[in-house]
């Protein structure tokens, strides 16, 4: 490695420890230290030195949730296509780690992830010992890429994108990524827009290919899900409010207070992003006039003056199919948005805010196929909600739709595998 890199590398690490350390407290009073972080910082125990050693190891990288769920095909593949490896996932965040842990379970060694200090990567690549590491949108680690490319191991990132909100950011700092990018033998990205943003990042153009997202691939056919699971009963009409955030809450239940006194069976059901935010939002149901009824309570039939709020994960896919209307969150009072194919599966309406930054190519996707209804702000989502219960032929036409655009865009893990293949050690 060149002296000019070797000293930038440890910059960086300087850096990086630096911002450890001053966002610890930050880290303390957001309630977000956990106990992975040990395992993080590189202090692996003595089983998970073991464990891995006997095998051959894929290494698969998520962030959180969405990701996790995203790789499945690509486990899926991996395991029929490899059988005589391990696949080792880690994740990043609270949420992820606890869903990988549950979903694969059977099928994969699951891990937290490194930060990415030095000492810190090199005891986890020493451990997991992987013929290959994939990694799931475009998460950029330069200490654990330089780790990885010194051991002769292939890396790939899968599902690569690069949002709007992201893009200046990497532009700002692409000349200290160059190398870091100059270790990645595929980039399998998204769209065409991902892959020509990550060559004006300077990734080598003859590595970079489109592939698709994934996230249409890897939302099974939906199956009905019980309504009395719910506190539900086949007569009520749900308006679902999924992945939401601080602001939105309060939005929904002023709108299901406006429709529910002409709709007797309209419910409503609150599925906060963050379960850790339960109480908060029972707050807020109870000071909008309902009583908040916890899913974890295992309740009764949900009368109409109570509120269901879902305070753990796992439960959206069940409750999208009892969907009358699915507001997807994260894109009226905060940017980002969230993923949208999931309610589409089940052919259901969709109301989604303006702000569906992170995933922007889904999102055009389905406004060009006229597949879900995008508001700019509280009073716009009033009015299509209320349009979508009210006109069960224009609710029933925007879900299938949508359906018929999931349909459209799959294909993407098998495109995925066959450049993995490419590069996978034999």
């Amino acid at each position: 490695m060149p002296e000019i890199e070797k000293s930038m590398m440890v910059l960086y690490d300087f850096a990086f420890a630096l911002s450890m350390v001053l966002y610890l407290p930050i880290l303390m009073l957001r309630d977000k230290w956990h106990s992975g972080f040990r395992e993080r910082l590189g202090f692996i125990s003595q089983e998970m030195m073991e464990t891995p050693a006997a095998t051959r190891n894929i290494w698969v990288h998520a962030v959180s949730v969405g990701e996790a769920a995203a790789v499945e095909g690509i486990i899926t593949g991996l395991r029929r296509d490899y059988p005589g490896h391990r696949i080792v996932l880690t994740v990043t965040t609270k949420t992820g780690h606890s869903f990988a842990r549950q979903k694969y379970r059977d099928i994969a060694l699951v891990l937290w992830s490194p930060l990415d200090l030095s000492i810190a990567a090199g005891k986890f690549v020493r451990a997991i010992r992987p013929v290959i590491y994939i990694v799931a949108e475009t998460e950029l680690w330069p200490n654990l890429f330089l780790r990885l490319s010194q051991d002769r191991v292939p890396i790939v990132i899968v599902n690569g994108r690069i949002s709007d909100r992201a893009f200046p950011r990497y532009r700002f700092v692409r000349k200290l990524l160059q190398n870091t990018l100059r270790r990645v033998k595929i980039f399998a990205m998204q769209s065409r827009l991902d892959a020509e943003r990550i060559i004006e990042m300077k990734a080598d153009a003859d590595r970079v290919h489109v592939t698709g997202n994934l996230k249409f691939d890897n939302v099974p056919e939906g199956v009905a899900a019980a309504p009395s699971d719910y506190g539900l009963d086949s007569e009520h009409r749900v308006l679902l409010g999924a992945s939401t955030h601080p602001g939105e809450e309060d939005i929904l239940l002023d709108i299901f207070q406006s429709l529910k006194s002409t709709d007797p069976a309209l419910r409503l059901v609150l599925v906060p992003r963050h379960p850790e935010r339960a109480f908060s939002v029972a707050e807020t149901v109870r000071r909008a006039g309902f009583a908040p009824v916890l899913l974890s309570g295992n309740p009764a039939v949900i009368r109409q003056e109570e509120v269901l709020i879902v305070d753990s994960i796992g439960h959206l896919a069940a409750l999208y199919s009892l969907a009358g209307v699915a507001f997807v969150g994260k894109s009226l009072t905060v940017n980002g948005g969230h993923n949208i194919i999931e309610p589409a599966v089940f052919g259901k309406p969709i109301v989604i805010g303006p702000h569906m930054q992170n995933f922007h190519d889904i999102t055009q996707a389905f406004l060009t196929g006229n597949g879900v209804i995008q508001v700019k702000d509280a009073a716009g989502l009033k009015a299509a909600i209320k349009k979508l219960f009210e006109e069960p032929d224009t609710s029933r036409g925007l879900g299938d739709r949508a359906r018929m655009i999931v349909h459209r865009h799959r294909g993407a893990t098998e495109r995925t595998l066959d450049l993995i293949r490419g590069v996978m050690p034999q």
